[in-house]
């Protein structure tokens, strides 16, 4: 049984990914605003909210969503109409219930609460809306079936003496018959007394019927405006039970409790084909209880339900993955340990036993990339709370801009997601106040009016790429140049190569903005997010063309647990290097190392020169091989530039499952954690980051350039 405290997790996780889709409806609604199907998604969003809210007895909640659809109801029934101004009110009680959900019920504070009370007020006298006078044709309202339906459950139950007041209840049901179809009813004649009882001016029956019509809810309820006071009369809208015209409750019921219910046949009928061998249908059939062909279409309906109500999705507690990670993770170093111990024994000529490490080796690499899918969520909703922030801050500024959303069925680890909503959001931000200019500029530059942002996501050579691009200013090199030389990070005259001048713009207080706003120009953000970035073994490129656009470039690995690595010896020491960064490994020829002044040892690679990185000098190793002729060397990708690492040797590609060094020892700058080799040594994971940025930081400190 689920306690309390985890029925609430339960319904805070489940509204904020309903608040997510109601505010994205939002938005597209405020680009259709005479979308009726994204009108009746967004009350459908409120409703279902409402009634969660009542399930862990939400009181302040249900009496909040409880304002906004009936708000909500006005506008399908089209007595309002939708505009800019009521969606911005509207998304005003989005941002509320978004705190609202992170609140505990007993423990709202009182101003919160009068903020709520400002916000339904203004939609209550909200007087923005054109109301449509007679003449005025109403729009139909349309679904993909050509009517907006709904599904509406009644119960009747009227007093034996309704004849006394001069209404019929035959009557009402025809008149309930004429908005819609009526497709399950049920007649409850367990009040009928003994015939002989029978009193010919009383009324007996009763009815739970389900009308699907495409009538607001307040034309049906006007039906039985009379004899709602004095009955027992109740409708509720359960179109969320029913998909395609499917009952979805269906799927979890039998055959006969589904002929019952519809009143095709009572328990007796039921009790009687039970006791029989036999399905029950087909003793219903023989038994002349059913017809063939009305049991077929009920046979169809019931296997209907099942099929749309079949799920491939179980809601897992993070914490419970994040264990099995672990496990796993514990089960790959357990396997190198065994196989390490193999080849090391007199065992290691052992046919059987090599074929058994083999496949327990492949099961295990199975086992993982299982478990890494397990913890993989598409980034759609993530990008998708961005359409709001593009929104709002457009409208601030006075801008006109579009925002468009590619590739967001792509998957990530939900750690990593999780963690690049900040640096995306700086971005996003960015290109918004910096990139995508005024409209009366833009058309001064040939430009459309509105200004576009793309947000994109795809997958590419085992990594996850996300761009940000816009179609704005782009970015002034010749501005950065000057600012880089005014803060002293290059000489005057110095050439810089594009993608290191590019770099600059992530140095913590560059900023090329011409004036200070709250959404930039004091130099804090970039740099921001390069660290983030690269704190999730990340990589960030930039790609401008003054007056035309600029493209930010996110390289992201897949999962954070465990990685694919390049053992390489270093000295006595045996270190990882990811294998995403690597390009190549290569031992130098004759001639191919060179020291030119300024910029230390150069090695020529494929007619380029790149940075030559001994690692044991870096990190302090003590090492024989000194000689760049006798060594290897690593060609990797780094933040800015191709590097070369120089090492000893290379040992061999192996899986990684990464520890922190940070909880289990302490913070080693140029490393992004530890893993255990299989002869139990610890094997220190490099992070090309930074290598780059400790490789480079004492170079500039030996230059005397800050």
């Amino acid at each position: 049984m689920l306690n309390k405290d985890g029925l609430y997790h339960i319904f805070v996780e489940e509204s904020r990914e309903l608040l997510t889709g109601l505010e994205a409806d939002l938005l597209e609604l405020e680009k259709d605003l005479q979308n009726t199907e994204l009108i009746n998604r967004v009350f459908r969003s409120v409703h279902t909210l409402k009634g969660s809210s009542g399930m862990v007895e939400f009181a302040v909640l249900t009496d909040f969503t409880h304002e906004l659809e009936n708000i909500l109801a006005r506008l399908r029934a089209e007595e309002l109409r939708a505009s800019q101004k009521l969606i911005s009110l509207l998304l005003e009680s989005v941002d509320i219930l978004k705190r609202l959900i992170e609140q505990r019920p007993d423990r709202i504070p009182e101003s919160f609460r009068h903020e709520m009370l400002r916000n339904t007020e203004s939609l209550k006298r909200y007087q923005g809306i054109d109301i449509p006078s007679e003449n005025t044709p109403k729009r139909p309202v349309e679904t993909k079936d050509g009517f907006n339906e709904k599904y509406i459950n009644i119960v009747l139950k009227f007093r034996p003496d309704i004849y006394s007041s001069g209404t019929d209840p035959l009557l009402l049901l025809k008149e309930l018959s004429e908005q819609g179809e009526i497709v399950r009813v049920r007649c409850d004649m367990e009040g009928i007394p003994a015939i002989d009882r029978i009193q010919h001016d009383k009324f007996y029956l009763s009815w739970e019927l389900v009308l699907r019509t495409a009538k607001p809810l307040s034309a049906i309820e006007n039906i039985f405006i009379f004899v709602r006071d004095d009955n027992t009369i109740s409708l509720e809208d359960i179109s969320s039970r029913f998909k395609e015209g499917v009952d979805l409750l269906y799927a979890d019921k039998k055959l006969g409790e589904i002929l019952e219910e519809e009143g095709l046949i009572d328990q007796h009928d039921l009790d009687n084909a039970i006791k029989e061998q036999k399905r029950s249908g087909e003793i219903l059939i023989e038994q002349k209880k059913v017809d063939s062909g009305v049991l077929d279409e009920v046979l169809r309906r019931q296997q209907r339900s099942k099929e749309l109500t079949q799920t491939s999705t179980l809601r897992v507690d993070t914490g419970k993955l994040d264990k099995l990670v672990n496990l796993v993770g514990e089960m790959v170093i357990g396997v190198a340990r065994m196989a390490q111990l193999i080849q090391s024994s007199t065992l290691s000529h052992n046919r059987d036993l090599n074929d058994t490490l083999d496949q327990l080796e492949r099961i295990s690499r199975d086992v993982q990339e299982q478990v890494m899918r397990v913890r993989m969520i598409p980034i759609e909703a993530t990008f998708r709370r961005f359409q709001r922030v593009v929104r709002d801050i457009a409208n601030d500024l006075g801008k006109k801009i579009n925002l468009y959303l590619s590739g967001t069925e792509t998957e990530l680890d939900k750690t990593v997601i999780e963690r690049i909503d900040d640096p995306l959001k700086h971005l996003i931000r960015n290109s918004v106040d910096h990139g995508i200019e005024q409209p009366e500029e833009r058309l001064k530059r040939g430009k459309p009016v509105e200004g576009s942002v793309w947000l994109r996501a795809y997958q590419q050579e085992g990594k996850i790429i996300v761009e940000v691009e816009d179609d704005g200013y782009g970015i002034d090199k010749e501005r950065i140049l000057r600012k880089a030389v005014e803060l002293g990070i290059v000489p005057k005259g110095a050439e810089v190569p594009e993608q290191e001048l590019y770099g600059f713009l992530f140095l913590p207080g560059f900023s090329t903005a011409k004036k200070v706003t709250e959404l930039s120009g004091r130099g804090v953000g970039l740099d921001v997010v390069k660290r983030n970035i690269e704190s999730l073994r990340g990589s960030i490129e930039v790609y401008s063309e003054k007056g035309n656009g600029t493209l930010f470039r996110i390289k992201l690995p897949l999962t954070l647990a465990i990685i694919d690595g390049m053992r390489v010896a270093v000295g006595s020491e045996i270190l990882t290097i990811p294998l995403l960064s690597i390009i190549e490994a290569v031992r130098p020829g004759l001639d191919s190392i060179k020291t030119i002044e300024g910029k230390g040892e150069l090695m020529e690679f494929r007619g380029e020169y790149l940075p030559l990185i001994r690692l044991y000098e870096l990190l302090g190793f003590e090492t024989a091989v000194t000689d760049p002729e006798e060594a290897i060397v690593i060609i990797i990708e780094a933040s800015t530039r191709r590097m070369a690492l120089m090492v000893d040797d290379v040992i061999g590609q192996h899986q990684a499952v990464i520890k922190s060094l940070d909880t289990n020892y302490r913070r080693i700058e140029g490393t992004s954690g530890a893993t255990i080799l299989g002869d139990g040594r610890v094997s220190i994971i490099l992070d090309v980051h930074g290598i780059e940025s400790l490789a480079f930081g004492k170079r500039r400190a030996k230059e005397g350039v800050v």
